[in-house]
Parts: structure tokens; sequence; C-alpha cells
């Protein structure tokens, strides 16, 4: 048997360095597709928001409390 570690045990850490990679014209497109996700994201976001602000005040309680104030409403 050999006493030098496996290699499948050592740790191996690689320094990814995504941007260095990328020309000039690549980055530019990543950013455009990058903006464009964020804004469909807030859109999103901001769309679920009202449906659940619009159906939250819908929703039948339960209750007797709550029963004699839409009674009384």
């Amino acid at each position: 048997m050999c006493s030098s570690p496996k290699s499948s045990l050592a740790v191996k850490k690689l320094a990814i360095s995504f941007n260095d990679e990328l020309t000039q014209e690549q980055r530019l497109r990543f950013a455009a597709k990058a903006n464009l996700a964020q804004e469909r994201r807030e859109q999103r976001e901001a769309t679920n928001k009202r449906y659940e602000q619009k159906h939250a005040s819908s929703k039948p309680s339960s209750g007797l409390f709550s029963w004699l104030q839409q009674l009384v409403s």
C-alpha cells in the first residue's frame, strides 16, 4: 500500500473567474439578459403581491365574531 493520500480524498478548490473568460460582447449580452430576467422577476413579484392582496380579503372567515361582523355589514 502507498502511504500517500488518494486523489479522491484530496480537496481541490478551483477559482472560477467567469467574467475573465467572456469577451466584451458576451458580457454585454449576459448583462442584458440578466437585466431582463430581473425585470421579469420584479413584475412577477408585483403581480403576485397584487393578487394576494386582492384575494386575501375575499377569504371566508370562520367563527362567531366574523359571522356577526358579516351580518352587521
